[in-house]
């Protein structure tokens, strides 16, 4: 059985014993907008013990919230059942203190965030129950609280961040009282002082990678931008003061964001802060009128080091990857065979082909100078011919580290009749730098003969 299947099985074996079963939320939502759901919640008016003696097979998964994991028959996945309820205070910023149940689908759905998310349906024949209008809103494209915006986002501050990937992920727009709450002072702090590092990132995880443009909602809701990685404050509205830029800072770095042709989230990540540490690296010139920004991705890369610690939590893979990317974006493109081997033995494969995207977007959110048509029309020339040349360099299967040489450490031993020692590690590392310079091919009988003079 397929898991709509299981899932309405689940409310048929509910309903059998006299009781109201819907589902809810998520899936709800994506059904009616021809999406693809996730997973199925349900809701319904038995208390969590009536639940557990219709299921043998149940997970007590949060029985102070009313909510108990069931299976239908023993191959089935499980799916969370919430009792109707009403909630208390949310003392923590994420779950109630204390919940009320309540046989009132009504005031069950009065607590949930949006309007989109607050509509029950009944899959046994799709009728729905959606006393907020929320249907008429996923028509119109509206992100909308339920009931007083401030007092949801007071509740739990990270369904700022929820709005704001709901208007990003559906190309929604955000009402304007919900839009309101959002810059609320009194919001904001509580987004700043209640929400865990790992929720904030999920959220911005999710909307860096699903695909859509963040810069007009980025633009509009800076301040909330601020309050999850304040390093940014600094970079809002600062000009960049070079005729090549066509942006400010903030907003040349949100276009680069969107410009990259991959959703894979350190690339995107990377976008994000790779500009970071322009503000505290400007020069300005007095001779041209204009600022330059020398070395800034060396200050990027520490100022992004200092936001992964402290504002998100991603894995250590993730992060050397996002440095990488960050302290390489603003590099010189070569596109000659040696300078393209010499990246990948610097850095790897993965990472010059992520380079490439981040390298790409940021260069397309420049612009061509008059007078400067030459230059610009050489760096978009060596670009592309990078780009194809990393597939023959590739291809040609040379060395990328020096295990891969054609001779190893006890060559060189019974070739120079030496002893083990630092002296033949030092010869190794000459020949593949002359492998890599292209002085020399990757042949054994060459690499002897090279080594022979190395001695």
């Amino acid at each position: 059985m397929t898991m709509l299947e299981n899932a309405m099985e689940v409310v048929k074996m509910i309903r059998d014993e006299h009781f109201e079963a819907y589902f809810v939320g998520g899936y709800v939502r994506d059904f009616l907008m021809h999406k693809d759901p996730k997973d199925i919640d349900i809701t319904t008016n038995a208390l969590p013990e009536q639940i557990q003696k219709i299921f043998k097979s149940h997970v007590d998964t949060g029985l102070q919230h009313g909510t108990v994991s069931v299976r239908p028959n023993k191959d089935s996945e499980l799916f969370e059942v919430t009792t109707y309820r009403v909630d208390g205070k949310y003392d923590d910023g994420r779950h109630p203190s204390e919940v009320t149940f309540t046989p009132s689908l009504e005031e069950d759905l009065a607590r949930r965030d949006f309007t989109m998310n607050a509509i029950a349906m009944n899959p046994l024949d799709c009728s729905l129950t959606d006393p907020f209008h929320g249907y008429d809103d996923i028509q119109s494209k509206i992100v909308r609280c339920v009931g007083d915006a401030k007092q949801r986002f007071m509740e739990d501050p990270l369904r700022v961040l929820r709005a704001m990937r709901f208007a990003i992920k559906y190309g929604f727009t955000i009402e304007d009282s919900t839009k309101t709450a959002m810059h609320d002072t009194d919001v904001l702090a509580k987004l700043d002082e209640c929400i865990s590092k790992e929720r904030i990132t999920d959220e911005l995880r999710k909307m860096l990678t699903c695909g859509n443009p963040i810069r007009d909602i980025f633009m509009e809701f800076s301040d909330i931008v601020g309050v999850i990685i304040p390093e940014m404050i600094p970079c809002i509205g600062a000009p960049h003061n070079s005729r090549w830029h066509p942006h400010d800072i903030y907003d040349h770095i949100l276009h680069v964001v969107d410009g990259c042709k991959s959703n894979k989230f350190e690339i995107k990540l990377a976008a994000l802060l790779h500009d970071i540490g322009k503000p505290f690296s400007r020069v300005h010139d007095n001779e041209y009128n204009c600022d330059h920004f020398y070395d800034h991705q060396l200050v990027s890369v520490e100022i992004a080091r200092d936001v992964i610690a402290k504002d998100l939590r991603i894995s250590t893979r993730e992060r050397e990857r996002v440095l990488g990317l960050i302290l390489h974006h603003d590099d010189h493109i070569s596109p000659e065979y040696k300078h393209i081997r010499r990246f990948i033995v610097n850095t790897s494969e993965d990472l010059v082909r992520d380079w490439i995207f981040l390298k790409e977007a940021d260069i397309m959110d420049h612009r061509c100078p008059a007078g400067e048509e030459d230059t610009w029309n050489d760096m978009l020339q060596r670009f592309e011919l990078f780009k194809k040349n990393i597939d023959i360099v590739v291809e040609q299967e040379n060395a990328f580290k020096i295990t891969d040489l054609a001779v190893g450490g006890k060559d060189i031993i019974d070739l120079l009749n030496i002893k083990p020692g630092p002296i033949v590690g030092q010869i190794l590392k000459d020949l593949f730098e002359a492998v890599i310079d292209e002085q020399v091919e990757n042949e054994r009988n060459a690499l002897l003969e090279l080594a022979k003079t190395l001695a």
